[in-house]
């Protein structure tokens, strides 16, 4: 009975040791799914996650007794960081920044804030326009530019972080004008090509190539033809010719004008000079309207050559998903929103496992299944409980590819030494480290583009010119609805006179153009050529006009223009070419330094190469950018000359271009090639064509910066900092 009282309390202690626990569990989880509810995890759960990632990795290198490299230095992780996370090295600026933080969560604090900024948006943008094949020019709709809108829109949807599933499905089910929805660029993107489509459909989004089955059963995969032509199905009826309304009320109109007509009189009126000119005065003004994407439920049939016992040649196919066909909804009536919602489901083995695996390979340059965009029933997984993980984790984070990367930067093994190995696809990894890679073409042009302007993240196109055509467009659009038959024949038959003397005359040019292809005359070619161009844009811009009234800017429905940058004053004296990747003409021109090192030519998804070559390396050693980077006013210039002693501008030169200081060996040897040669001096640049008066007042307003400008820009520290771009550690991520 004495020893009741000592029970009792023992029990009590029991209990309380049992149930803080468990009351912390239950906290633990209440704020994680409040955490994933907001769909923004807060640095301790994401820390908590990178740990979970680790611990898997920790557990395959034991198991499989993986050598574990070491951890690379501040200088390396930050850079790359940038890298990584924005697409381009840091400036001196931000290298020096974070180099002198002393706290210890910097590096999650300089990756929250990484992927926070515009940088990441550039890159992120980069990684789309890889994946979805974007050109500004492309072959859908390209006479109103569609491929600007459709870019303009990819570029917005990053911007809003709009969750994977949410832009998947906005893609692959959109319709309308890209005006109204620029997520029509995905089916304008291969207009006339159906079948083809839902081919990058399902190798972008479900890591599967069928286009092998579109002739025949896939010879090295189990699909087969008739799985090939049911997945088609879904999407076969999305048309891109649209204006079909306007059209069939012209068509009633002309219908009502000429019933009670004998066909003889008929086919008179039909074929005269003027009813054809009508035509294409009629033609022109719904010209800006034919563009865009419209669900028709459209039916696919089975090719004529069908050879298999399981159909009849040119038999209707029903639509039918290749993967987990119970999570189709059949309650949706339009295939394409049924198919949309099939693609992005949970219950899709496909879809989360492709994006995981996809992102996974973005950070560590490899994926845990490869090639990720063609995975099959007996595709090896190097680590496969690291890959189940991952798609659980983007699950959690409700498909957030900012808040994945995030979690996936924080993870220990982005801290080791690069493997360096070739590593064959059939090969398995363990993730000791990140891959050793040459940058991208976007990365080492941003990269240098960096060094030579400032503030690089915030130089954009100008957007006031993309957001004036969408409005001109809609009320274009809204005006030409809004016209009854009768008034548009009207309009049609006032332009359609001068109409026809622009199109003589575009007729006559394309004569002398033949004429001067003949003789081989390619300056008279190009000239015509030209001419041609301005004749057809005031054909064009005639009807606009009409319709809209002498002050609309009727070219801008079909002249995209050039991507001008803001006037902002930061940038003022700055070549309008120095701008980000993401914000020039993509994929650039032949000739350019990125199409040079092996920027996609969107034909193909994911096309990059990072192949070396002869004109890469002739590039580097004489590339016309030089003359930016040494620009007196570039950043790299400007740090030169805060630099006081030779030994400090030296120290700016490796930290602005490698990201870290110079060993004692490496600051020998520049300090001897700084003093053993003769200094040459910098000459002023000069405006040009300009009068006497502004010539004095420049000159006037450098004076105070001539013996400085001559010290910092002599040969030597140009030759250092031309030596340290042309290394393998400026190209490559370490």
């Amino acid at each position: 009975m004495k020893l009741y009282p000592l029970v009792y309390s023992l029990n009590i202690v029991m209990k309380t040791i049992l149930i803080v626990p468990l009351v912390f569990l239950i906290w633990l989880q209440f704020t994680l799914h409040a955490a994933r509810h907001q769909n923004k995890f807060s640095p301790s759960i994401i820390q908590a996650e990178a740990k979970a990632i680790d611990k898997i990795l920790n557990e395959t290198y034991q198991k499989r007794n993986v050598k574990i490299p070491g951890k690379i230095d501040e200088s390396a992780l930050v850079r790359r960081l940038y890298l990584s996370l924005v697409g381009r090295i840091p400036t001196f600026d931000e290298i020096n920044s974070y180099l002198s933080n002393t706290s210890e969560q910097k590096k999650s604090q300089l990756i929250e804030e990484l992927t926070e900024s515009s940088g990441y948006n550039s890159q992120m943008f980069n990684w789309w326009a890889d994946l979805l094949r974007l050109k500004s020019r492309m072959r859908g709709g390209n006479q109103i530019q569609a491929g600007q809108l459709y870019n303009h829109w990819v570029k917005q949807q990053v911007e809003k972080n709009v969750p994977f599933d949410q832009m998947t499905y906005s893609l692959v089910t959109a319709e309308g004008y890209p005006w109204e929805n620029g997520a029509v660029g995905y089916y304008l993107r291969d207009t006339g090509m159906p079948l083809d489509n839902m081919s990058n459909t399902a190798q972008i989004f479900l890591g599967t190539q069928m286009v092998c089955a579109q002739c025949h059963n896939h010879p090295f995969d189990k699909w087969t033809q008739m799985e090939y032509y049911k997945m088609a199905s879904f999407t076969y009826g999305v048309s891109t010719r649209m204006g079909q309304d306007i059209q069939k009320k012209i068509g009633q109109y002309f219908y009502q004008q000429t019933k009670g007509l004998s066909k003889a009189e008929k086919s008179k009126l039909g074929s005269s000079q003027k009813a054809q000119a009508l035509r294409k005065a009629i033609q022109e003004m719904v010209q800006p309207l034919r563009y865009g994407a419209s669900h028709t439920g459209k039916k696919l049939n089975l090719p004529h050559d069908y050879q298999y016992k399981d159909a009849k040649p040119k038999t209707v196919v029903n639509s039918e998903p290749i993967f987990a066909p119970d999570s189709l909804n059949k309650e949706i009536e339009n295939p394409v929103h049924a198919y949309g919602q099939w693609i992005i489901s949970t219950n899709n083995p496909r879809f989360t496992k492709v994006i995981s695996n996809r992102m996974w390979k973005k950070v560590f340059g490899r994926g845990i299944i490869e090639p990720v965009d063609d995975l099959r029933d007996n595709s090896e997984s190097s680590i496969p409980e690291l890959l189940s993980h991952l798609e659980s984790l983007m699950v959690r984070v409700k498909y957030d590819l900012k808040e994945f990367q995030k979690i996936l930067h924080n993870v220990e093994a982005f801290e080791r030494e690069a493997t360096g190995r070739e590593l064959t696809n059939v090969e398995k990894y363990y993730f000791e480290a990140p891959i050793l890679k040459r940058m991208s073409a976007e990365q080492l042009w941003d990269s240098i583009v960096t060094m030579s302007i400032p503030e690089v993240d915030e130089r954009k196109a100008n957007p006031s010119k993309i957001e004036s055509r969408l409005t001109n467009f809609a009320n274009y659009q809204k005006k030409v609805e809004g016209l009854n038959d009768k008034k548009f024949v009207q309009l049609a038959k006032k332009g359609a006179k001068e109409n026809a003397r622009i199109n003589n005359t575009m007729n006559e040019i394309q004569l002398k153009i033949r004429e001067a292809q003949e003789a081989d005359d390619r300056h008279a070619v190009s000239k015509l050529r030209r001419e041609y161009g301005i004749k057809r844009n005031e054909q064009r811009s005639l009807f606009a006009g009409l319709v809209m009234g002498s002050e609309f800017d009727a070219q801008s429905l079909y002249r995209g223009g050039q991507n001008k940058t803001s006037s902002d004053p930061r940038w003022k004296g700055y070549s309008g070419n120095l701008m980000r990747a993401s914000e020039i003409e993509t994929p650039a021109p032949p000739g350019h330094f990125l199409r040079e090192f092996g920027q996609s030519d969107r034909e193909v998804i994911e096309n990059s190469s990072s192949e070396s070559s002869v004109p890469q390396a002739l590039t580097l050693l004489n590339g016309v950018f030089y003359k930016a980077l040494f620009d007196p006013r570039s950043p790299l210039s400007q740090n030169l000359l805060k630099a006081e002693s030779t030994e400090e501008k030296i120290k700016v030169l490796f930290l602005s271009i490698l990201n870290r200081n110079p060993s004692p060996e490496e600051l020998t040897q520049s300090l001897a090639m700084v003093t053993s040669s003769p200094k040459v001096p910098y000459q002023i640049p000069l405006p040009k064509k300009v009068s006497p008066e502004k010539k004095a007042k420049y000159l006037k307003s450098i004076k105070d910066k001539k013996q400085k400008l001559a010290y910092y820009n002599d040969r030597d520290f140009r030759g250092i900092a031309w030596s340290l771009i042309n290394t393998r550690q400026f190209s490559f991520i370490q």
